[in-house]
């Protein structure tokens, strides 16, 4: 994309971007918060169900198949949000360029 040259089209294709992925996003940031819920459910659970000391216990939740595997859910999730997240802001400043590139022109400085 010549940023230099960026007109209406390039603008409402942004907006379109963008609309078009709002319920994407929302769903996938709750279901990023949710699975913060499952990771802390799961150390509790494996936590309550251990024996030993306090430090003990909380290792053994740590170390659980349980407690990785949310974890991973989690980062996996975190992963395909970040990137609608990233290509979401990249939109957005299409249309800050293009808001000081107007304002440029305006003044005569393009």
């Amino acid at each position: 994309m010549d940023f230099n040259n960026l007109n209406e089209n390039d603008i409402s294709e942004a907006f379109n971007k963008l609309a078009d992925t709002d319920r994407k996003h929302a769903k996938l940031y709750s279901h990023l918060e949710y699975l913060k819920e499952a990771m802390k459910q799961a150390k509790a659970h494996e936590f309550l169900k251990s024996e030993g000391t306090v430090a003990e216990r909380q290792e053994k939740a740590i170390a659980s198949v349980s407690y990785d595997n949310a974890v991973k859910e989690w980062i996996k999730a975190l992963e395909e949000y970040k990137i609608l997240d990233n290509e979401r802001n990249s939109q957005a400043r299409i249309f800050d360029m293009f808001q000081t590139l107007s304002a440029n022109r305006r003044k005569g400085m393009l």
